[in-house]
This record gives structure tokens, sequence and C-alpha cells, in this order.
């Protein structure tokens, strides 16, 4: 997949105009220094509009590696820095779009769409659950995912901007990102056409799967209301994870139904229960075991 991304950002077009030179860096969560040798033979085998560079940091944490990259990529002296994670690839005019959008917005942040692609075919049922909504071409956000991202240097370097470390193991560490930019007055804007695909693998592309998500999406949500101290937010949630915890309940006759929203009743469920279990400081730590 790492091979994958980095030549789709080969394959990109540049708009000189708007960009001069692009620094690729990899950086390498694994101990063992698993991407070294993909890493070193794209270097030699890329295009010459672009300069790829690798660095291994094996100490793990969702929010650790993501302020490692930052601080690396700080090191360039670039005028922005753009997070793409290494299980999605890019389109040919991905980059422009990013740069389009954030000097027509002066955008503090831009975010793309990311769309899915599995690996193997999936029901409706399933796979209608992981696509994001999307939005109007500059469109004004509230809010931040790393998985397309681009963000002006400047006002990283001015703010100190770095993820929670809270979130190591967590995830919804961008989310609380996204929240700290806009408290310290941060613009975030969307680029409708600067799509990336992330990689469904056949693992990933299953009803556990998605119930864990959507479990720990709701977990990480009430505990960043928690740590906010946004009461009439949590009160809000509380309600809202009874209403679907008994609306799952009666959905879950759906499921003998072959028809999209036949796990609709599952989906609700495993949001109130994760909505629950953050109001009593029960986390998921989803990504604990993983090879991050």
């Amino acid at each position: 997949m790492l091979e994958k991304l980095i030549i789709s950002i080969y394959n990109c077009s540049i708009d000189r105009k708007f960009i001069s030179t692009v620094e690729i860096l990899i950086v390498d969560n694994d101990k063992d220094q698993t991407a070294e040798a993909i890493s070193l033979q794209l270097k030699y085998s890329g295009s010459p509009k672009f300069k790829l560079h690798y660095h291994n940091y094996p100490i793990k944490g969702l929010s650790n590696v993501r302020n490692e990259i930052i601080q690396k990529a700080l090191l360039f002296d670039p005028d922005f820095v753009v997070f793409i994670d290494d299980d999605e690839y890019v389109t040919q005019h991905w980059l422009n779009e990013l740069m389009y959008t954030t000097v027509k917005n002066n955008g503090d942040m831009v975010m793309g769409p990311v769309i899915p692609a599995f690996e193997v075919k999936v029901s409706k049922a399933i796979s209608k659950w992981f696509f994001l909504p999307h939005f109007e071409n500059n469109k004004k956000l509230n809010f931040i995912m790393t998985g397309n991202l681009i963000m002006r240097a400047e006002f990283l370097k001015d703010h100190q901007l770095q993820f929670d470390t809270r979130f190591n193991t967590t995830g919804a560490e961008d989310i609380y990102f996204g929240i700290c930019v806009l408290k310290e007055n941060g613009t975030i804007y969307y680029a409708a056409k600067a799509l990336a695909y992330e990689n469904i693998s056949k693992k990933r592309g299953t009803l556990k799967w998605l119930l864990q998500r959507k479990y720990r999406g709701a977990n990480s949500f009430v505990y960043i209301l928690v740590l906010e101290k946004k009461i009439m937010g949590i009160l809000k949630k509380l309600f809202i994870s009874f209403i679907y915890l008994i609306l799952g309940v009666v959905c879950l006759l759906l499921i003998p139904f072959r028809f999209k929203y036949r796990y609709f009743g599952c989906i609700k469920i495993a949001e109130s229960l994760g909505g629950f279990s953050g109001l009593i400081k029960i986390r998921y730590n989803e990504y604990s075991k993983e090879n991050r």
C-alpha cells in the first residue's frame, strides 16, 4: 500500500505557479524498519519533481508519530505540511486542488475527501457506512480528519500545535487536534476535488470491524466532551444514546431483510454503548495492539 501511495503522488500534476518543491517524508513507526527497503527503492525510481526521505520512529502511539511527522517536516522549512495515510492513494490533481483551496480561502487547514476502495466485494449493507459526508468545494468546516489534510506551516509554528498524547491508543487524535485549531482561531476549509482513496482490506470490510469503529467513535466523542467540560453536550449525547439504544433494538428486526439499511439497528446500538461507556470513563484502546 505504501508503494501504491508514493507512486500515486509521483503521478500528481504540479502547478508551478503554486508549488515549487515537494518533499515526501515517510515516517516508519516499526522498530524493525519494515518500510525502509521499499522507501529506498522508491527514492531512486521516483520523479525529479519530488524528493523522498525516510525516517524511522519506533515509539508507538498515534499522537506520538503524528507529532514526529510535524517536527521532522518543519525542518524542511516548508510553507505547508500535508498529511496522507499510508493505506491511501491519491488522484492526479490532488495536490494542486489542496493548494488552490488553501490559497483561495487563505485557510490555515484544508481537508479533502477520502473515498473507500474495497479490497473485496462488500455488500451495500456494510459498505454504505464507510462513506463519509461530502461538502461543497471551499466550504468552511468546524472539524478535522488527518487522512487527507494540508496545514499552513506558519500556523503550526506560531501556535506550537501538537496532537494530544491522551489519544495515542484510542484514535480521534485528529478530531481533538481540530478543536485545538479552532481554539486558536484557525480556519478549516474543504477541497472537494482533492480526492484520495482509502484501501479497505478484507479484514476491515466486515460488520464486526464496523461495529468496533462506531463504538470507538462514540466513545471518543464523549471523552472529548468530558475533557472540554461541555455539560450540555454531554447531556445531549446521553439523551441521544438512549434514543439510539431503543431505536437500535427495534431495528434489529430489519436484519433478515436484504437491503442496505439492514444493519442500522446494530450500528445504533454500538454507538449508544460507546456513548454510555465514554460517560463512565471507559476508553476503547483500539490501537493498543496494532503496529502503528
